[in-house]
């Protein structure tokens, strides 16, 4: 069987989770698969990314940039059908939100999350529009939907009028971090060597709805209790006006690091004292797990598909609280038993988990597709 993945859509350190999900994703199906071929439809932008992991595998690098996003559109409903038509696969899995609508091959989706109903993220009103369109009408397009958590499935389901028959589940996994990538030397930027220690540490980001500023608040209602400071790794709000406001919410132990390179993000990992993820609204929430796996403990917001991926292996406050969050940072900084707990049931729920299962998974849905 001929396999097309459609990762038009990929913009690497970008699209966050997404591109996790795609690459972990491809490097275990070449693992599990060696009978099929597959064909991977890449952008500009990723035309480098190791998503090619086995002689099964080849790219068709589309000539565009995707960041701009209406370029991608015209070339995944105009140009990727001819594409295909050419290849001949016998199925395109289409890894981000999105398919090629005229394609005439039979089409599997993954939608993540419905992030877009509620919480605005980058995009103008305009953008908002058109990604919602294209979205749920691809789902209506799509053989098969796959979704990441119980949650998704439920909003799939419940916002877009879809048969449950049609959903199924996939769950992602998290990453085992090492000290390095492999192949290459631990090297750590000044920067991050340079972070004050001991530190709690959280993923900032361009969106809303990742409650940055709260976390920023909750974190001053703490800090004359403890010694930490708290480090946000990731990309800083464009507004500048906005940036200013979270600067001056935090003190001179709120530090912001911006993007840092994996290795960097890698170290700040296995270093820190605590993780916390402040979110409101996540499909999955894979740091969560990369924060388990590095055996840190974690203390996590209850929205959305957090207390499914979590489980008993953190410690859950109310998102919407400053309050609830500053204790349960607390708590986690200053018992010794609850962290030493976390850290074992950490562990345990991580290994839930696992790329490969995912990949056997997504394996039985083509095969469910195709007969």
């Amino acid at each position: 069987m001929l396999i097309a993945l459609n990762l038009l859509y990929l913009i690497p350190g970008v699209v966050g989770g997404t591109e996790t999900y795609a690459r972990s994703l491809i490097h275990a199906l070449a693992a599990e698969d060696h009978n099929d071929e597959y064909v991977v439809f890449l952008n500009k932008e990723s035309a480098d990314l190791d998503v090619t992991p086995g002689p099964n595998f080849r790219r068709i690098v589309c000539p565009f940039i995707a960041h701009r996003r209406a370029v991608r559109y015209v070339w995944e409903q105009a140009a990727l059908p001819l594409q295909l038509m050419k290849a001949s696969p016998d199925l395109v899995h289409n890894l981000g939100y999105v398919g090629p609508l005229a394609a005439r091959c039979p089409q599997v989706l993954t939608v993540h999350d419905l992030n877009y109903l509620g919480h605005q993220g980058r995009r103008t009103a305009v953008g908002r529009r058109a990604f919602q369109f294209f979205v749920e009408t691809s789902v209506w397009r799509a053989d098969r939907v796959i979704t990441i958590s119980q949650f998704s499935r439920g909003e799939i389901i419940r916002h877009l009028d879809v048969s449950p028959e049609k959903v199924t589940v996939v769950h992602s996994a998290g990453r085992e971090l090492p000290d390095s990538l492999p192949g290459q030397p631990a090297v750590i930027s000044e920067a991050v060597r340079n972070v004050a220690r001991p530190f709690v540490m959280a993923f900032s980001s361009l969106s809303a709805h990742k409650n940055i500023p709260r976390l920023i608040s909750a974190f001053a209602r703490i800090s004359d209790a403890v010694p930490h400071s708290l480090v946000l790794v990731g990309h800083l709000p464009e507004n500048a006006e906005v940036r200013a406001e979270l600067e001056r919410a935090g003190s001179e132990r709120v530090r912001f690091t911006g993007y840092l390179p994996d290795n960097d993000v890698r170290a700040l990992m296995h270093d820190t004292s605590l993780f916390v993820f402040p979110s409101v609204y996540e499909g999955f929430g894979l740091p969560v797990l990369d924060a388990q796996h590095a055996g840190v403990p974690v203390a996590c917001s209850s929205a959305a598909a957090l207390p499914e991926v979590a489980g008993d292996g953190a410690l859950m406050f109310d998102p919407l609280s400053v309050d609830d969050m500053a204790q349960a940072i607390k708590r986690c900084l200053l018992d010794m038993d609850l962290r030493e707990s976390l850290l074992e049931r950490g562990h345990i729920n991580a290994r839930r988990f696992s790329w490969s299962r995912a990949a056997r998974e997504t394996l039985d849905v083509y095969a469910s597709v195709m007969q």
